[in-house]
């Protein structure tokens, strides 16, 4: 049994293929096998794929994926375009005979590789890697959805990788589908299974085996996050639109984080959530935000940021401490420690049923209609005014306020950054782009004096384990903290000078 695909006809549009992926871990195989045992007792077929491209990797390069497939005795030829990565992905699929295990090229005449191989007359297709696995096959919802368990490896050279995942494709039907289909099959509570969306294809974990890369980390800036949101699109369809893509990094960067031991991974997953949570603040009232989500997304950011701030310790406030005060040497030494516990933490965490679900109910969603109503653009200037009076109603006298209320100041200062991110469309370009660089000066100042103050309370629980002085430690970085805090109140007092863009 096989999945079937529309056959290209000369001018007609690209057959598309609606799917969700999921990874899963090895201990929760025997209990999806139960649950997925209600559709029947399932076909299985053994699968080989050979993925095809040029030396210089002419097909990955334009988002496209070209492979030999054989089942059984049946030979096909696939052709895949991707316009976005992400665990739903909608992708132009063209499944065509290839008689004898040959690929045919000419069969694709009507297709994007095609097109792709005029432009480059002496391109020369070779094998770039392989997969092989058994995949078992049921239909759900009445054939609407096709269910397929793969179990295998993909093969590079010497070099294998596990494919264990679960694909989830709609046949016919809403979206929701998918996503509700996977969350009874992940189920609730002590039972659940960590069914965790996956962001990477098998083709793109080929690649990456084959050129023996390592993942990198996905900036959650705002170019990534908010970048085309429409001024006239509702503020429901916004705010999906983000948080689609916000949960689509989270998952790329902490999946990534479970692979390379680079700090950055974390940084950009909080990030991501940190942009979710501030547009939901902003416009999550109008757009039916479910008040559950943010409280999984605050779990998720308590995680991600006690890692974060033990790394900002390590790679920022610890060098020039220690160039200050040699004997504290040993806190840094235990801090080392401590990250590594709650490293551990957030590993399992990630790897968990909770953070699954979670994955999904963003994905699910974000994917959900959107209906019309208040717009970006209207909705912008009354918000961005409130934000910029809370702003400067809690900073009055920074200087002389506690740390707990600095640290509101940091808070309402990262807020409105966002909300100006968010609502970017609906903007003068030049006017919002000098007063953001005023606004990222103060953050630079806040997020340093945040910075000193959270090292503080760090190092003064691990000052008794050590058996270090605090003292020396947290009188310096009181110093650091009273020059920052300065430094704060000047570019607050700067930027209040400011023309606002929304006025």
């Amino acid at each position: 049994m096989q999945r079937r695909s529309p056959r290209t006809r000369p001018g007609a549009a690209a057959p598309r293929e609606v799917e969700l992926k999921l990874a899963l871990v090895a201990r929760d195989l025997p209990r999806l096998r139960k649950r997925l045992a209600r559709f029947g007792d399932g076909v299985s077929v053994e699968v080989d794929n050979v993925y095809l491209d040029t030396d210089e990797r002419l097909l990955r390069a334009n988002r496209m994926a070209l492979r030999l497939r054989r089942i059984g005795r049946r030979w096909v030829q696939t052709l895949k375009t991707e316009s976005a990565a992400g665990a739903l992905s909608t992708r132009g699929e063209w499944e065509l005979p290839a008689p004898r295990g040959r690929l045919d090229t000419a069969r694709f005449a009507q297709t994007p590789l095609a097109a792709l191989l005029r432009a480059h007359p002496g391109a020369r297709l070779v094998p770039a890697f392989r997969t092989r696995f058994r995949r078992t096959l049921w239909t759900a919802a009445a054939g609407a959805i096709e269910i397929a368990l793969d179990e295998g490896e993909i093969i590079a050279g010497e070099r294998r990788a596990p494919i264990l995942e679960l694909e989830l494709e709609l046949k016919s039907g809403e979206v929701d589908a998918l996503y509700r289909l996977a969350l009874d099959l992940a189920g609730k509570g002590p039972a659940a299974l960590a069914l965790r969306p996956a962001v990477d294809s098998k083709a793109v974990r080929g690649y990456r085996l084959a050129t023996q890369e390592s993942p990198t980390p996905q900036k959650a800036n705002a170019a990534a996050v908010t970048a085309s949101l429409a001024a006239d699109a509702s503020v429901q369809a916004a705010l999906r639109q983000l948080v689609g893509r916000g949960a689509t990094l989270l998952l790329a960067n902490a999946a990534g984080s479970q692979e390379v031991a680079d700090p950055e991974f974390v940084h950009q997953a909080r990030v991501a959530v940190r942009r979710m949570r501030s547009a939901a603040r902003a416009l999550g009232r109008d757009a039916g935000w479910p008040a559950s989500l943010d409280d999984e997304l605050r779990w998720i950011a308590r995680l991600l940021g006690a890692v974060r701030d033990w790394d900002v310790l390590q790679a920022h406030t610890a060098p020039a401490l220690l160039a200050a005060l040699p004997a504290t040497a040993p806190l840094v030494e235990r801090a080392a420690e401590r990250r590594l516990r709650d490293d551990a933490a957030l590993r399992a965490a990630l790897g968990g049923a909770r953070y699954a679900r979670l994955a999904l109910r963003l994905l699910r969603w974000a994917n959900s209609a959107a209906d019309q109503g208040i717009t970006l653009g209207s909705a912008a200037p009354a918000r961005l005014a409130r934000m910029h009076r809370r702003l400067f109603d809690a900073a009055a006298f920074f200087v002389a306020l506690p740390v707990r209320r600095q640290h509101r100041v940091r808070i309402l200062a990262k807020r409105l950054r966002y909300a100006l991110d968010l609502f970017a469309s609906t903007l003068p370009e030049k006017r919002t782009r000098r007063y953001v660089e005023r606004l990222a000066h103060l953050q630079d100042e806040l997020g340093a004096l945040n910075d000193a103050v959270v090292a503080s309370g760090l190092l003064r629980r691990l000052s008794r384990a050590a058996g270090v002085d605090p003292l020396p430690a947290g009188e310096w970085l009181q110093r650091q903290r009273e020059r920052h805090a300065l430094r704060a109140e000047q570019a607050l007092a700067d930027l209040l000078r400011r023309p606002v863009p929304w006025g």
